[in-house]
């Protein structure tokens, strides 16, 4: 900014030199005249010439000092020094600015855990979630026991020799088809026939008791595995996965 304000300068002091140059401004030495003394035009006009010449410089020097003062006080406070910038006459209107379209406001998506089964084993489970383009969170085996058919059975004796007997007396009365129950509740006992349909046994059992046979009816279960599977899915989109045959609930806990 300093070689900004010496530049000025030397601008100014060039324009005044090249005006003394060129005769616009001629020097003029004013005499002292006698008090009763009476200037003639030519010599007023020169005086007059001369008083705009020094009232020109002193101006021109009094606007360096005020810059250079300035220029001073703004070194002092640390600021940027700069020109006084130029107002323009007829400034740029701000133009409106357009206020964008509000963009419509989409739902949350909030997902939620489901389960649904069961299948019968865990390819049918993987099977299915690929047709429904599912990433399973996670696969539950459990075992369910269900209930299957009715068996006739003669009651376990309390020692060998009695389980011999008993089933030499079964054999004597024309039961051939018997076997030894292996585990169980009724383990050493004779298994005497089994049914699907518990009336069948039950007719079974009175046919026995007619030969004086004491037999006992008992409905045998059996475990299975079945597999679960547990996904997340926001809820409104429940009803398009779910079939006749599989239907999705809030898994435990949820």
């Amino acid at each position: 900014m300093k070689a900004l304000f010496y530049l000025l300068c030397v601008l100014n002091l060039s324009m005044l030199l090249w005006a003394l140059r060129d005769g616009r401004f001629e020097p003029v030495i004013v005499e002292q005249l006698p008090e009763t003394s009476i200037l003639t035009v030519e010599e007023y006009a020169r005086a007059k010439r001369g008083a705009e010449i020094d009232k020109r410089i002193q101006t021109n020097l009094a606007n360096w000092r005020q810059i250079e003062i300035e220029h001073m006080l703004a070194d002092l406070r640390d600021e940027h020094w700069s020109l006084s910038p130029v107002q323009p006459k007829n400034p740029p209107k701000p133009q409106a600015v357009k206020a964008e379209a509000k963009k419509p406001v989409l739902p949350v998506i909030v997902n939620k855990c489901f389960e649904t089964g069961p299948f019968d084993d865990e390819a049918s489970l993987k099977k299915w979630l690929d047709q429904k383009a599912l990433v399973s969170k996670q696969i539950v085996q459990r075992e369910l026991i269900t209930n299957t058919d009715f068996q006739v059975y003669f009651a376990a004796a309390k020692t060998p020799e009695q389980a011999r007997l008993n089933k030499s007396m079964l054999n004597a009365k024309g039961i051939q088809d018997i076997w030894t129950i292996p585990d169980g509740d009724n383990k050493g006992g004779f298994s005497l026939g089994v049914f699907v349909d518990k009336q069948r046994a039950l007719l079974f059992k009175s046919q026995l008791e007619g030969q004086g046979i004491h037999a006992e009816i008992k409905q045998r279960q059996k475990t299975k595995a079945q597999w679960f599977v547990k996904v997340m899915l926001d809820k409104t989109q429940v009803g398009k996965y779910e079939s006749k045959t599989l239907k999705l609930s809030a898994c435990p806990g949820h």
